[in-house]
């Protein structure tokens, strides 16, 4: 039998031999990538979102809960007249202090972006849920029912947020901050605010 010379023995090996798969440079290479092109975000230039980061949860939900308290007083006296800073009137105050409890809130929420802080603890919404409702109370009862009321049901609502108190103690605390919100809002600051309601007493108390 006569033998092949050796070119043409490799030529003939290559041709019989099986095709198996892809290169390993081309399996390598991801899908609808060409070979060598970079991929992801990369090829586009585009950079990934910058997200914010809280550094103090503890001091953004307080500065979000003092600007809430400081929109209330400014919402409670948005009809009231303000004067001048000669001549102060029954709507000054309120705003005053609601603007600069805003202000407040903004800064110390905006705090907890820059420095770090506590994290929040493990939530008790028995405490949250009464206060709320407590103030929401206040605020939806103290221009129809008058201050009095208003400053009742505000003590009962908030009662439950925490131990509860004894009907007697409870009935005491609410007339002791009753008689005293009369006496700052309605006799010092001068503000126009009904004290029972109409059906009871038809004007608010003078001093």
């Amino acid at each position: 039998m006569p033998s092949l010379p050796l070119s043409d023995l490799r030529r003939a090996t290559s041709v019989a031999a099986p095709t198996r798969g892809p290169s390993a440079a081309s399996r390598s290479a991801p899908q609808g990538v060409p070979e060598g092109a970079p991929g992801g975000a990369a090829a586009s230039g585009e950079r990934a979102p910058t997200r914010i980061r809280v550094r103090a949860p503890q001091d953004l939900a307080s500065g979000l809960l003092i600007a809430a308290f400081g929109l209330s007083a400014l919402w409670m006296g948005r009809d009231w007249p303000t004067g001048t800073l000669a001549s102060v009137q029954s709507g000054f105050f309120p705003r005053m202090i609601g603007t600069l409890m805003v202000l407040a809130g903004a800064v110390v929420a905006g705090r907890s972006l820059l420095v770090h802080g506590p994290a929040l603890p493990s939530w008790n919404w028995r405490p949250l849920a009464g206060v709320t409702a407590a103030v929401l109370a206040f605020a939806g009862t103290v221009e129809t029912l008058g201050l009095v009321p208003a400053v009742l049901i505000l003590v009962a609502l908030g009662n439950l947020a925490g131990q509860p108190l004894r009907p007697g103690p409870l009935a005491l605390l609410g007339g002791v901050l009753a008689a005293g919100c009369v006496a700052l809002f309605v006799w010092g600051l001068g503000l126009p605010l009904q004290v029972w309601p109409l059906q009871v007493w038809p004007l608010w108390v003078s001093p």
